[in-house]
């Protein structure tokens, strides 16, 4: 943190308030990682995002824990810790420039289809349930360890199989990724992940969270769905470019 400019700073500033009232008013965080990448290093960005996502799902559940479908949780729960500990494997043993660009891959495909699946629908596969669960699990695991971020989307298309409500789905997926966040929290502070550095990050950006959720709850924007999905999905790419080179 010490070593960034002022300028840098800034960004960073802006990035966390705005990307926590965009979570805030739309409930969509994947932003917040590859934006944060281009000025941090991936080791402190990985278990900064993690403390700030369970303290953001702790807020959620705060309201509606009620909603959640704790079925959906224990089905998901083991093969989510298997895939936990493989990325934490990879997350210790992996460098952090190594650890950039594979985000920036991940990010560059993720916003490429989401945004063409804006314009015109897409062939939707669709596994049977005994393997899209394991699968799902696995991969929320090991992807959200290694980037911190992403495991959400594949809760996401899991739970919209179960065609979930609208407040059991937001509801299951906070369970989710709170409990995903204290595994990767456990096991990165283990792994010596959480130092003076990374814990200055924290303290530096729970503040600006709270801010951006703040704002976010009172945000009313004129984007439509289809509108906000390509703006997201512009700048997941546009944050993904620069990452492969990082």
């Amino acid at each position: 943190m010490g070593a960034l400019t002022a300028l840098e700073l800034i960004y960073l500033c802006a990035v966390l308030v705005l990307s926590y009232a965009i979570r805030g008013s739309a409930g969509f965080g994947v932003v917040t990682i590859p934006l944060l990448a281009l000025v941090l290093p991936m080791k402190i960005v990985v278990p900064l995002v993690t403390v700030l996502g369970v303290i953001s799902s702790c807020s959620i559940l705060a309201r509606d824990a009620r909603h959640v479908e704790w079925r959906e949780i224990l089905r998901l729960l083991p093969f989510t810790v298997a895939g936990t500990l493989i990325g934490l494997y990879f997350f210790n043993a992996v460098d952090a420039r190594t650890l950039a660009r594979g985000l920036g891959a991940l990010v560059l495909a993720y916003g490429g289809h989401t945004l063409v699946q804006t314009m015109r629908p897409l062939p939707q596969w669709k596994l049977p349930l005994r393997l899209m669960l394991p699968l799902t699990g696995a991969l929320a695991g090991f992807v959200g360890t290694l980037f911190g971020s992403m495991a959400g989307v594949f809760y996401a298309i899991y739970l919209d199989m179960q065609r979930l409500g609208k407040n059991a789905f937001r509801a299951t997926i906070a369970a989710l990724l709170l409990v995903l966040g204290s595994m990767r929290g456990v096991g990165y502070f283990a792994l010596g992940a959480f130092d003076r550095e990374t814990l200055l990050a924290c303290a530096v950006a729970l503040p600006l969270m709270f801010a951006g959720v703040m704002l976010g709850n009172h945000i009313h924007t004129n984007l439509n769905q289809t509108a906000f999905r390509r703006v997201v999905s512009i700048i997941l790419i546009a944050s993904g470019v620069p990452l492969l080179f990082k």
